[in-house]
């Protein structure tokens, strides 16, 4: 089979594998130890320090639109520097915020500042973009397949991370353990992070170690191209914003991002409201984090198969079936099977989302999408947890926060009907 290193380079064994398992790694502590953590240690925060539910959760708002608004500065560092060096300063960032969360945060404005401002900075700047761009170059065949992968990272280090993080409060009586753990989680992601290799180019070796020259003579080879579509346009960012499809997927990217920050931050909550002990609230959301990790490969692997607007479509609607369970449900064994298919459908959708991106538009126009966009969507994603704490302080309930969020997901669906990859300029329908 044509897999070569690159003419005057001494082979060595293909490296993607290797990225693929670092960035897991990365995901798995930076994604599952500090910010799915949020999600588990913001409640007691609330409850120990007698905080506004809503004036505390502008920190989870903030945070989103900072990662939104960073996320320009993610993508020229990229371009620049390269993913490891901006995953490195991403990491740095992020362990001076949390040891500030530790040593300084006595009152609400210094928590919202610490995880809306700094934490913020240091999502956008360690993120799915930084990894997701990292295995769009290393592969194109198994693409969907790696970013589901490495995005499972993130998910089994949260669903871990729930119940080893309420533990550890409840032993030390204080919320500060947990976030001294994820300091220590984001300590070794450093260590890992200066191994990465930015692009196979870097190295001398191809996408999925095949050599595009030689694989048109190879009969293997040539048997190794992708199922589903992929463009062959090199899209510039004008281009993009002339496309219907660009904003279907922004809709779809929209509902599923804010239906899933609103669930984050006040999942927990909703349920010991509704009766739940805390250990029983925080072991539900574990397991919501749990099916998302487990959706993540067969996602991709599905993405790699099938049309992307059916797949996307079958995720969207586990997310808001799911919802609507977790909302009108009663009972720890219906509320776990709910949350776990919310879950499975957020998981789905975070792999197959810049997936979309990626297939449809290239890898060269992929970050510059991502950096351009994200600042335009994440601000009205980010609403969602301070909203939902408004309206549970105006209302007393979360019911009209569940409503609009499955309106957001439902708009999402009839987008998705409608997805098709975008026509290259100068082709005719």
């Amino acid at each position: 089979m044509a897999t070569t290193a690159q003419s005057g380079q001494v082979p060595r064994k293909f490296f993607g594998w290797t990225n693929v398992g670092l960035f897991f790694f990365i995901q798995f502590a930076a994604s599952g130890f500090v910010y799915f953590a949020y999600s588990v240690v913001f409640p007691v925060m609330v409850e120990t320090m007698g905080w506004n539910r809503g004036t505390a959760s502008l920190a989870q708002s903030i945070a989103l639109m900072m990662l939104g608004l960073a996320y320009p500065l993610t993508g020229f560092l990229i371009s620049r520097y390269g993913v490891r060096r901006t995953v490195t300063i991403g990491l740095l960032v992020m362990l001076s915020g949390l040891l500030l969360l530790v040593s300084a945060v006595t009152e609400i404005w210094q928590w919202i500042m610490i995880w809306g401002g700094i934490m913020g900075l240091s999502f956008a700047l360690t993120g799915p973009i930084c990894s997701q761009t990292a295995m769009i170059s290393w592969f194109n065949i198994r693409r969907s397949t790696t970013i589901g992968i490495v995005m499972t990272g993130g998910a089994l280090g949260g669903a871990l991370a729930q119940p080893i993080l309420a533990t550890m409060m409840d032993q030390f009586d204080s919320w500060r353990a947990a976030w001294l753990i994820a300091a220590a989680m984001v300590i070794i992601a450093l260590i890992a992070t200066q191994f990465v290799i930015d692009r196979p180019q870097d190295i001398g070796q191809f996408p999925d170690n095949v050599d595009p020259g030689l694989a048109a003579q190879d009969p293997l080879a040539a048997n190794l191209r992708p199922r589903t579509h992929r463009t062959g346009h090199d899209w510039t960012m004008k281009q993009v914003i002339r496309t219907p499809t660009l904003y279907l997927v922004m809709l779809i990217t929209l509902g599923y991002l804010a239906t899933f920050f609103f669930l984050l931050n006040h999942g927990i909550l909703h349920l010991t409201d509704s009766g739940l002990s805390s250990l029983e609230a925080a072991s539900i959301l574990g397991l919501a984090i749990l099916g998302s990790g487990l959706a993540r490969i067969p996602a991709g692997w599905l993405g790699d198969q099938f049309e992307l607007r059916w797949t996307v479509f079958g995720f969207l609607a586990l997310m808001a079936f799911g919802l609507a369970g977790f909302w009108l449900g009663h009972g720890v064994i219906l509320l776990s099977a709910m949350g776990m298919l919310f879950g499975a459908g957020y998981g789905g959708m975070l792999v197959l989302g810049p997936v979309v991106t990626g297939n449809y538009y290239g890898e060269r126009a992929f970050p510059i999408i991502n950096s351009v966009l994200a600042p335009v969507m994440l601000p009205f994603a980010a609403a969602a947890p301070a909203g939902g704490g408004y309206i549970f302080e105006a209302t007393g309930s979360y019911d009209i926060a569940f409503a609009i969020a499955i309106g957001l997901l439902v708009a999402g669906l009839v987008a998705a009907f409608f997805m098709k990859p975008p026509l290259a300029p100068g082709h005719a329908q």
